[in-house]
């Protein structure tokens, strides 16, 4: 269909888990919050804490438009047509199409985010919008190649109910060699470069190679959790989420009632997060600023916690993912507390990310 309306969604399923985040919330309980939006699904989990306001930044208005309508599904839909609208397992994101046709025109949401994805909806003719984005299409095409060089047996670590039996045959029966040439032909700057990132992908300051990244990132993923619970491996193997335990923790029944009860009101940002929290004058207790900093650079990777402080306040929580690159940032003024929350980043279901979680000594 050639350059299509859509082009400008990155991501739309989204590529973290926030069940570090929504635990962190449970223990904390912050009034105020402040989030990198990405898909949405990584942000609207956060109104779980009671009845926290929630500030989504983005850069791009298109993830914005996204983040509204997903609220609105969340706010207007019941659970089932909840998971209907979007296509999340049991149900198909090419399925359903009238309905979700006659669902979309019926949501109240924001007019320039509904125009948006009118367009997009008539472009992909009422399919789902669920795996659209930049990055869910790069997965897809990895669940191609996994299937065409590991065989017929391609997705046998996603078939285990005990976590012994799957480490077993990780280390005895996993086609290993395959495996490695997989993530030798997609585990490289070129791959990301050419199909997602278009020449800014991250400069890499990990003591790694790109190949044992991505190596000891699935090597946790196989043997710490049941395969079968990680959205990400349905997503590196299937090309979609494909049972229940699949499903990320934005979808869970729990969930998805606490985000539709939640009395926080959502306020949306197109600005990049630094410039916004050094001067908004608005004060926040918990911050999740997803993978971003890993793509400063200078005097910014050195000072962006500096110059956020502002928006901070005392005892104020921070998460950062980094991607291939940790900044090297000015910590002064935060004590790293990651260690205390261990268990939950170990848990994380993409493992792809070094999580550092700082608080705020103000």
């Amino acid at each position: 269909m050639g350059d299509k309306y859509f082009k400008g969604l990155n991501y739309t399923l989204g590529n973290e888990d926030t069940t570090v985040e929504y635990k962190l919330i449970k223990e904390l309980s912050p009034k105020s919050i402040f989030s990198i939006c990405g898909s949405g699904g990584r942000a609207l989990p956060l109104l779980a804490s009671k009845e926290a306001d929630l500030t989504l930044a983005d850069l791009s208005l298109e993830q914005l438009h996204l983040a509204k309508l997903r609220k609105a599904t969340y706010s207007e839909l019941s659970y089932d047509d909840f998971l209907k609208f979007w296509g999340y397992f049991p149900y198909r994101d090419n399925d359903h199409l009238e309905f979700r046709k006659n669902t979309f025109y019926k949501l109240n949401f924001d007019k320039d985010a509904k125009d948006f994805f009118e367009k997009v909806f008539f472009e992909i003719n009422f399919e789902s919008v669920l795996y659209i984005g930049k990055w869910e299409k790069t997965f897809q095409l990895m669940a191609k190649i996994n299937k065409f060089f590991l065989g017929s047996e391609f997705d046998r670590i996603l078939c285990f109910d005990s976590l012994s039996n799957q480490i077993s045959y990780y280390h005895s029966g996993f086609p290993i060699l395959k495996w490695k040439a997989v993530i030798a032909l997609i585990g490289n700057k070129s791959f990301f470069n050419a199909l997602l990132y278009k020449g800014d992908f991250i400069e890499k300051n990990s003591p790694e190679t790109h190949f044992q990244y991505y190596y000891n990132a699935f090597d946790r993923l196989f043997t710490h959790d049941l395969a079968q619970n990680s959205f990400f491996l349905h997503l590196c193997f299937y090309g979609k989420i494909q049972s229940f335990s699949g499903l990320p923790i934005e979808v869970s029944k729990e969930v998805f009632e606490e985000i539709k009860n939640s009395k926080g009101k959502c306020v949306y940002v197109q600005e990049d997060f630094v410039s916004h929290l050094s001067m908004s004058g608005k004060k926040y207790d918990f911050l999740s600023l997803s993978d971003v900093p890993s793509y400063f650079k200078g005097d910014l990777e050195v000072n962006f916690l500096q110059l956020i402080k502002p928006s901070l306040n005392p005892g104020a929580v921070i998460v950062i993912r980094s991607y291939l690159r940790k900044a090297d940032a000015d910590l002064s003024g935060y004590t790293d507390v990651s260690d205390h929350y261990k268990k939950i980043i170990e848990d994380e279901k993409v493992q792809m990310y070094d999580i550092s979680i700082l608080k705020y000594n103000g």
